[in-house]
């Protein structure tokens, strides 16, 4: 049963709604997946949480929402979907102004007057640290703790004060980037309301854009932004896809093709069938993407998680050998006032969603911190081929004619081609496509027959013709193959499929035909050795022969003809359980199970949605470049969150030397400490660039 809980203001401003959300407080664990799940309204900016007042501030585009909308939207949410997730307390700029408050009172006050404004402001600090021993860890809260007791106890409030001001300052910056790294992030999953025109019962009306039904019929012109997937009904129209693909270049779209929501008219006029509107649009997709993708928590993460952790312990020790040689109460607590931890928390999750970032402009989806490790860790690629490596589509590379008087290539093409145009089947557009190329005319003939799997039955001049596959010619209507085995079996060697025509029985050509491999294919597979790479294998269900072709060509080092979905999950257990670290591309129903068992599954543009929610990552765009650009991006991204743990052992290690040889104030050892975190977390957002 959904639950539902009444959400009330409490006070706004333009731009600036607070609200009481009662649940917070009852379910403090879930105040991480509300922040992301508020970050996805319509128009908002930032969204702040108290989930111990039960309080929530979100600031918004006052062009895109208002607060009437943001409440019917916060009285909406589905509690019963609620995850728990890690949310750390925020600080805001009265956090600061209180401390700065303590501050002058212990400059301008008696000592007896400024103590009582102090303890109380440093009271949540040491609370924290309390806490934290009682549950038998030791985390940064402790150091802090025991730094501000130190300077309590001796009665030097002013000492204590500032430093609280400075530990409070720098939460406060360390924050503020945290928070504009998923706001990045939040761009990517704003839907784009607005109104549109649309032409319903033969009327034409305007509607806002949230309003919209699978079947309306859009009417889009220069400027219009799309609010929904659909296939274009009239019109030609140049389509600006950069936010969707990163294609800087707008493509063409008329009668038949496919557009994005999200994407923009730049020009022409469009009449498009909304066919995916709201949760099913690839902007809703992208959303649940990346929604889903900020949930989860790296290796990477985990381990400088521990570190941080240990580090803690080790601060702990250095101070007490501090001060059992130099009996300084001064030099403890600037000792303890080194953390490592901050640094090593955020500055890989903040480099992380900056890259996804990074990437997402770059058309390309990365689910979380663990895809990017994964990717850069890979050794091995393993491409399907049908939609990865091809088109999905076939090319005709050879027109054969074994009777060039009567049926000359280009005659023999424009027959086929005739009666090819009744069929749906692949073979048969690449041959209409072919002949519609070369500007080949319509040949008149007869009533055609289709025989399913096999191929198409008509006559043209009188003569019965047959245009099938070599089984079907032979066994059905014993045509002999035998004159012209050489030239079958020197174009089979190839990989061609072959097409062949018949005209009373008479074999009278025949049509090769390959897969429709990608430009770009060999550049990409290039590329990726020299990325590190160490294998590439071809997996396809062709015949040996095909397959073994495609590989040449491509330079692939091994491959797997005649491949099943359940063989493809074997192929891949088997690479890993010789110590390969797999990449599967991929973009079928039936890659699915084995876009899970690889080590990274990478789903194309134009998969299925089954096969994108199995994926460790999604191309935005129909090109194999993105398999490069998601090693490239994983490898920089490792190598940032590396480099940040080194600086962050090296530039700390020397604060705490300098501060246990009694170079640093407790209040110095603090600006400098909290100056590196910062300078860290700069460093890991700018990534995004």
């Amino acid at each position: 049963m959904t639950h539902s809980y009444s959400v009330k203001p409490v006070h706004q401003l333009p731009g600036r709604l607070r609200v009481r959300i009662v649940q917070l407080r009852e379910q403090p664990d879930v105040a991480g997946w509300l922040k992301t799940h508020l970050l996805s309204f319509t128009g908002v900016k930032t969204v702040r949480l108290r989930p111990a007042a039960a309080s929530a501030v979100l600031t918004y585009h006052t062009s895109k929402t208002d607060a009437e909308k943001l409440l019917t939207q916060l009285n909406a949410i589905d509690w019963d979907s609620a995850t728990d997730s890690e949310y750390e307390a925020e600080y805001c700029g009265g956090d600061n102004l209180l401390n700065l408050a303590g501050l002058a009172a212990t400059q301008f006050l008696p000592k007896r007057w400024s103590a009582l404004p102090a303890i109380a402001l440093m009271a949540p600090t040491i609370a924290e640290g309390v806490e934290s021993l009682c549950q038998r860890e030791l985390k940064v809260e402790v150091l802090d703790a025991l730094a501000l007791s130190l300077s309590i106890a001796r009665g030097d409030y002013r000492t204590a004060m500032l430093t609280q001001s400075l530990l409070t300052l720098g939460e406060y910056f360390e924050q503020e980037t945290s928070r504009h790294s998923d706001e990045l992030l939040s761009e990517l999953m704003q839907p784009q309301y607005h109104s549109v025109w649309v032409e319903r019962d033969g009327e034409s009306e305007e509607i806002n854009a949230e309003e919209l039904v699978n079947g309306d019929v859009m009417l889009l012109g220069p400027g219009d932004s799309i609010p929904a997937d659909g296939s274009v009904l009239r019109g030609i129209g140049l389509i600006n896809q950069a936010s969707m693909t990163g294609e800087s270049v707008p493509v063409r779209r008329e009668a038949g093709a496919w557009v994005f929501a999200g994407t923009q008219v730049q020009d022409g006029n469009i009449a498009v069938r909304a066919e995916r509107v709201g949760d099913e649009s690839s902007t809703a997709n992208i959303r649940r993407f990346i929604t889903e993708s900020l949930g989860q928590r790296s290796e990477t993460q985990q381990v400088t998680q521990r570190m941080a952790d240990r580090r803690v312990a080790i601060t702990l020790g250095a101070g007490a050998g501090v001060f059992a040689l130099t009996r300084d109460w001064n030099r403890l607590a600037s000792v303890f006032l080194v953390d490592y931890s901050c640094a090593l928390k955020l500055s890989t999750p903040i480099a992380f969603k900056s890259v996804m970032y990074k990437a997402a402009t770059s058309g390309l989806l990365l689910k979380g911190g663990r895809a990017i490790e994964q990717l850069a860790d890979i050794d091995t690629v393993v491409f399907d081929k049908t939609g990865t490596l091809t088109y999905g589509d076939m090319l005709v590379t050879d027109v054969v004619s074994f009777d060039p008087k009567h049926t000359w290539a280009k005659r023999l093409l424009a027959i086929a081609a005739s009666v090819e145009e009744h069929s749906n089947h692949p073979l048969a557009r690449a041959v209409v496509s072919a002949a519609q190329q070369h500007e080949l005319p319509h040949i008149n003939h007869g009533e055609v027959e289709y025989v399913i799997a096999h191929g198409l039955i008509s006559e043209l001049d009188g003569n019965r013709m047959v245009i099938g596959s070599r089984h079907f010619l032979r066994e059905h209507y014993h045509i002999d193959f035998s004159p012209f085995l050489t030239q079958i079996e020197e174009l089979e060697e190839q990989g061609r499929h072959l097409l062949f025509i018949s005209l009373n029985e008479q074999l009278v050509g025949m049509i090769g035909l390959q897969d429709n491999v990608r430009d770009e294919a060999a550049e990409v597979i290039s590329q990726l050795r020299e990325l590190g790479i160490k294998s590439v294998i071809l997996l396809t269900g062709d015949k040996q022969h095909k397959a073994e072709q495609m590989a040449k060509d491509l330079g692939i080092d091994q491959f797997f003809a005649e491949a099943t979905p359940e063989s493809k999950v074997s192929v891949v257990q088997s690479l890993q359980e010789q110590g390969c670290r797999v990449m599967f591309v991929g973009d079928g129903v039936n890659d699915a199970p084995v876009l899970t068992q690889a080590n990274v599954g990478l789903a194309m543009n134009q998969s299925t949605e089954l096969a994108q929610q199995a994926a460790d990552a999604v191309l935005l765009q129909d090109s194999l470049h993105g398999v490069v650009t998601a090693r490239e991006l994983a490898v920089d991204a490792m190598k940032l969150v590396n480099s940040n743990i080194k600086l962050t052992e090296w530039i700390n290690s020397a604060i705490m030397l300098a501060a246990a040889m009694g170079r640093l104030s407790p209040t110095l050892s603090a600006l400098l400490h909290n100056g590196t975190t910062i300078g860290v977390l700069l460093r890991s957002l700018a990534a995004r660039k």
